[in-house]
């Protein structure tokens, strides 16, 4: 039992394992900030995954999408293994984007018709409770953005705090929240919730490569607490295989 709820834990992704190599303390909560396209739904989704392997439960809250999507992309990337996981209750997919719309939801997925922040906080310690993630498991929230669209940030920030109090700190599960960032407003968002939480990382499309038409994307860890931290850009890309780390040189121009 000990291995499987080991105190700390990586994002499960080999080719970013050099960027924080002893991983997050489990009592972390954790943002990971970028450009829409630069791969944050995927990094959690290959996270979740990861922590089913070592023998964590996982409870992926979904307010973009629907939960259909999710469990699709899963499926895809992971295999059929993802049903089994779900049968056994060690992985909960929770809409909180079609249902909260009224959608009829295909799958026998868990629903939050509110994401007014207080119903969210309390719909995740229930969906903590009842789905045994306390001490071994994780949460995802993919993304904070529908929170901030309709809430005033300090509301949205507050809710951040208490989610780190009570789900990170107090019920040992670690959190990693998404936040897209398109405009100067999330830009200045993402810099307050720096400050706030345990963990900062972000992704961005690699500039040199981008201007060259290159689907190279970059990741870098802003701030870890309690961890070594290998500052500094990595390059990686997305293909086939999964998220692999991109080595790119470029020429200089005469």
């Amino acid at each position: 039992m000990a291995s499987q709820c080991s105190e700390y834990i990586s994002l499960g992704i080999r080719a970013f394992d050099k960027l924080l190599p002893k991983g997050l303390p489990r009592k972390s909560l954790a943002v990971l900030a970028g450009e829409g396209g630069t791969g944050k739904s995927l990094i959690v989704l290959y996270s979740t995954w990861s922590g089913l392997q070592r023998g964590d439960r996982g409870a992926y809250i979904s307010l973009d999408d629907d939960a259909e999507t999710i469990y699709t992309a899963m499926k895809s990337k992971i295999g059929e293994k993802v049903d089994e996981y779900i049968k056994s209750h060690r992985l909960v997919l929770v809409d909180g984007y079609a249902a909260r719309y009224g959608a009829a939801l295909r799958g026998s997925w868990e629903r939050m018709t509110k994401i007014d922040p207080s119903s969210l906080l309390q719909g995740i310690r229930s969906v903590v409770e009842r789905y045994g993630l306390r001490e071994c498991g994780m949460v995802v929230i993919d993304s904070l953005n529908p929170l901030f669209l309709q809430y005033e940030p300090t509301v949205v920030y507050d809710f951040i705090n208490a989610m780190r109090a009570t789900i990170a700190k107090q019920y040992n599960v670690f959190v990693l929240a998404t936040l897209h960032t398109p405009t100067s407003l999330y830009a200045e968002i993402a810099s307050m919730l720096e400050y706030m939480v345990d963990a900062f990382i972000v992704t961005r499309y690699h500039p040199e490569a981008f201007e060259a038409g290159l689907p190279v994307k970059q990741i870098m860890v802003k701030k870890a607490k309690g961890v070594p931290v290998a500052y500094g850009w990595l390059s990686f890309m997305i293909t086939d295989e999964g998220i692999v780390e991109a080595k790119i040189k470029y020429e200089e121009q005469k």
